[in-house]
């Protein structure tokens, strides 16, 4: 079974306030009041002069530093992000990945779940690492443009990266199971500003949230009242509280504190929100946590880990 055995956030130092990329996104007045008081965002880390490479490297380099003997071990490493293309192909491996090739490890990049990808990987290791194998999730991309940071009425990107060591040797954080399913209507996404492969997703968010959600508890064999924590993607504070309520579990099991100051960071939110429970020591042995995501295409992958 696949164990967590730690892992390293890494973000700019530069922090942008709602109110001062607002023109930048051209949000409204009301927009803005929308983010703001329904949503609950109000900064990002976000550096447009920081390349991708200096988070990603930041968050590794600590993470393998201390822990040595995982490091030595290391075999895959994959790069999980939600654009298609997010460096230069000017090699065999993308500039982030080339390093751990060079060393002869397994690198390869995921993206087809989207901001659902990095949960989605975590089962993708448990099938291909060996028993004395180690992986690396790196899970980082940059918010380069108004139209990535920005899905209108719905959320606001910032940046962050994770990196995740995973073992089978047993570790304070066991991966239990993983749920993930798909909504294939909104498959098809150019990139075309005029294209509407958007138009319906938000009527039938809420109602893909709770299916999964519903669905993964039922795979897993527990009811919401086993579960500690949920762990989401910062999407926006409303979502979750509607969730909640339609599901009919106190609200307060969803960590939503961080999405005030890091907004959206892709497939990266469970993670910080699970460095917020630590840093907090809000965990205990046997609390179960649920790691949730859902990335445009449609997928939703819910991935159930339990303290030990």
């Amino acid at each position: 079974m696949l164990h967590i055995v730690d892992f390293e956030l890494d973000h700019p130092e530069r922090t942008e306030f709602l109110e001062e990329i607002s023109e930048d996104l051209s949000l409204s007045r009301n927009q803005r009041r929308m983010f703001s008081r329904f949503f609950g965002f109000e900064a990002f880390h976000y550096d447009e002069q920081a390349p991708l490479a200096q988070m990603t490297s930041g968050a590794v380099d600590r993470l393998l530093a201390r822990n040595p003997r995982s490091a030595a071990a290391l075999s895959h490493v994959s790069h999980c992000h939600t654009l298609p293309a997010i460096t230069h192909c000017d090699g065999e491996s993308s500039s982030i990945l080339a390093p751990f090739a060079e060393q002869g490890l397994e690198v390869f990049s995921a993206t087809m779940n989207h901001c659902a990808t990095g949960l989605s990987m975590l089962s993708a290791m448990d099938q291909l690492l060996g028993d004395a194998d180690t992986g690396l999730v790196l899970i980082a991309e940059k918010a380069f443009h108004p139209d990535v940071r920005l899905i209108k009425n719905t959320t606001i990107m910032g940046e962050c990266a994770a990196a995740v060591l995973v073992r089978r040797e047993a570790s304070r954080l066991r991966v239990v199971d993983s749920h993930t399913q798909h909504e294939t209507r909104f498959w098809q996404n150019t990139g075309h500003l005029d294209e509407p492969y958007l138009e319906g997703f938000e009527d039938m968010y809420l109602d893909f949230a709770c299916n999964t959600l519903t669905n993964a508890l039922k795979r897993f064999g527990l009811g919401m009242e086993d579960v500690r924590f949920i762990l989401p993607h910062n999407v926006n504070m409303a979502s979750w509280i509607m969730i909640a309520q339609i599901l009919g579990f106190d609200r307060h099991k969803v960590c939503l504190s961080t999405i005030a100051r890091f907004g959206h960071c892709f497939g990266a939110d469970p993670f910080i929100n699970l460095m917020q429970l630590i840093k907090d020591d809000q965990l205990v042995a046997g609390d179960r946590l649920l790691l949730f995501s859902i990335g445009l295409g449609a997928t939703a992958t819910c991935t159930l880990v339990q303290v030990n």
